[in-house]
């Protein structure tokens, strides 16, 4: 039975490995054909001697309501898949197997075609290949096929731990922070992490439920930094939230906790491993400034960030460094970030904070504490210790029914379903209504908590934040969303534009938080992380469940960003690209993995790779309207 398991467990993640590599393909590269009814739908169209491809995959892919046709003419291969699902936002779901065909250049017939079934490892070479052939820059494929490969083992194993310990019956934030087990549906790697000891996986994931303690160190004031918007600070709120610690004994706190010279600063135990080898470390505990104390307190639990950690009963979550690369980026504080949760807790606390009371139900989880140290020699550099302190509104029954939007969607294993179709459906049977008319109406309640306050903010105050699917938690009452919240010190960008008006409410505003850039770059993160990632992905995931058309939630939120038009703040083009443009620039995630950018590293202008691809705000709502008009007249006629 568990080889059963084993083997479906690598099947489900071998399709998931290929469904994101086929959609980040055809997103970023436009060169791909789905057919249905004998009509292209996706941008280009097919040579008439190469319609027979999708002739070849009808017999492959027998019971799909299409079939992609994907040529790689750098190699003269094309790649088959049937369709099952057509997305209007870019996200398509295929029928496996997928298959690909050698020799379809000049002259290639059908007669001679042969189709071999395809392996997520030669998708993810194929694809890698004809990138890397066309490719303008230094390519990477074989750090995109060792990523490729290191996520599709780990979702295989946590995929399995779910098939062997079953899912947790109550939904909770906790649950869903580690319910992600396929990861970011449009990313080539999603799972791929390197630095965690093969024997030690099991402990820091959070797919694989994992607790730990932190480890502690103690170190003389003279080298500590640290800064706070709240009435203590840092290493006063770590020292409390150990007091409160039933596990911390007495003569612990006694011996550790007291002298206000020698603050405690906690560490992920991942990170305590890597600080001990490094010289100045070892050189400040030589002198006597710095003691390593070892594991103490409470067991946290690792959030989907992997590096952000949590207890019900702790004030704070813990953000720490660690020395793992996930996905893209090696997961460290920068020191400029640490500044910035602090200097936004504060902005917050200006009139701008605001926005929580205009718009009910709409909160932003501040980062308002951080500590650190600082070596001899080291001035300007970080040294590892960084660590934020961030405010834990779940604490306790609090933290029921608080979701995770990417958890939202996050496709099911097999025979499941998702948290949001568990949501509507329930919402639909309890009401006695249709669960098209039900999306409809939590989509339009969800824009309200969420989206209106974002755009406010920004058209206002020239405030973006970086709210992608893993960035936004959702509190649900009877199926409905109540509350959004959004969390990140990174994900922070202040307008050029509007830096005089900041400057006003908060006196050097972005000065060591680097905060300030070009309204040009924060209206195309904005645009990709609020609009594409997270808008666009939730209208995804009801479409991909069969929930509702993805085109009349779309024209939902276009609604919603119209009525934002009086308020337009020039030189913004956030709103005119959105409802006017033909193609947006969206992030690349299959090339930025390709040219192995880190995107934690460098200026924000150049941080990852943006590609333009078709605005469905414009063609499909323009559709959608086409489709209404043809069903009015018909009825009229």
């Amino acid at each position: 039975m568990l080889n059963d398991r084993r083997q479906a467990a690598k099947t489900i993640a071998g399709q998931a490995a290929m469904q994101n590599l086929l959609n980040c393909y055809l997103r970023e590269t436009g060169d791909g054909f789905v057919y249905a009814a004998g009509e292209a739908q996706v941008k280009g169209s097919l040579r008439p001697e190469h319609r027979f491809l999708a002739g070849l995959n009808a017999g492959i892919g027998a019971g799909a309501a299409g079939t992609l046709v994907c040529l790689l003419p750098q190699q003269n291969i094309a790649l088959l898949a049937g369709v099952d699902y057509y997305s209007a936002t870019g996200r398509h779901r295929f029928v496996f197997p997928v298959h690909y065909v050698t020799g379809t250049g000049e002259g290639a017939a059908a007669a001679s075609a042969h189709a071999v079934e395809a392996d997520y490892v030669t998708l993810a070479a194929l694809l890698g290949k004809e990138l890397t052939l066309a490719a303008k820059e230094d390519a990477s494929p074989d750090e995109l096929m060792l990523r490729t490969i290191q996520s599709c083992q780990n979702v295989e194993r946590f995929v399995q731990a779910r098939m062997d310990n079953g899912q947790r019956s109550t939904m909770d934030f906790i649950t869903a922070e580690q319910s992600l087990v396929y990861g970011h549906l449009l990313h080539p790697t999603p799972k791929s992490r390197q630095g965690i000891p093969e024997e030690q996986n099991a402990v820091y994931s959070p797919e694989l439920q994992g607790e730990f303690r932190l480890h502690y160190f103690r170190a003389h004031r003279s080298i500590v930094l640290e800064d706070s918007a709240l009435e203590l600070s840092a290493s006063e709120l770590i020292k409390r939230d150990l007091r409160g610690d039933q596990s911390v004994s007495e003569e612990w706190l006694s011996l550790h906790a007291g002298a206000e010279e020698w603050p405690l600063v906690p560490v992920h135990p991942l990170q305590a491993e890597f600080l001990r080898k490094q010289a100045p470390v070892q050189k400040a505990i030589e002198d006597g400034l710095l003691q390593d104390l070892g594991p103490c307190g409470r067991a946290y639990m690792a959030t989907s960030s992997l590096r952000t950690i949590y207890h019900p009963d702790a004030a704070f979550m813990y953000k720490c460094s660690i020395p793992v690369k996930v996905t893209n980026s090696l997961r460290v504080n920068k020191y400029k970030e640490l500044e910035r949760g602090v200097e936004v807790t504060r902005l917050l606390d200006t009139e701008i904070g605001e926005v929580r009371d205009q718009f009910a139900g709409f909160d932003i989880v501040t980062d308002p504490a951080f500590i650190t140290l600082r070596f001899e020699g080291q001035e300007g550099e970080e040294s590892g210790f960084e660590l934020v302190l961030r405010e834990n509104p779940f604490l306790g029954r609090a933290a029921e029914d608080a979701v995770m939007v990417a958890a939202l969607v996050q496709d099911p294993l097999p025979g499941g379903e998702t948290i949001l179709t568990a949501a509507i459906r329930g919402i639909a049977r309890r009401e006695g209504r249709m669960e098209a008319e039900v999306s409809v109406d939590w989509f339009t309640r969800y824009l309200a908590l969420s989206l209106r306050p974002m755009v406010w903010l920004y058209q206002k105050w020239g405030i973006a934040l970086e709210a992608h699917q893993q960035n936004s938690v959702v509190k649900l009452k009877d199926g409905y969303p109540v509350h959004y919240y959004f969390r990140d010190n990174q994900g922070y960008y202040f307008c050029k534009s509007t830096e005089q008006l900041l400057e006003d409410r908060l006196p050097g505003i972005g000065t060591k938080s680097q905060t300030v850039c070009e309204d040009a770059v924060a209206d195309e993160r904005f645009r990709y992380y609020l609009i594409m990632n997270h808008m666009f992905g939730l209208i995804n995931g009801f479409g991909f469940a069969g929930l509702a058309d993805e085109a009349l939630l779309l024209a939902k939120l276009r609604e919603a960003l119209e009525a934002f038009v009086p308020m337009n703040r020039e030189p913004s083009i956030f709103l005119e690209s959105l409802l006017n443009w033909e193609t947006l620039p969206c992030k690349a995630n299959l090339l930025t993995r390709l040219y192995d950018m880190d995107e934690l590293v460098g200026s924000l202008e150049a941080q990852s790779v943006y590609v333009d691809i078709p605005n469905p705000l414009v063609k499909e709502v323009e559709q959608l309207a086409g489709r209404f008009e043809s069903t009015t007249a018909a009825v009229l006629r």
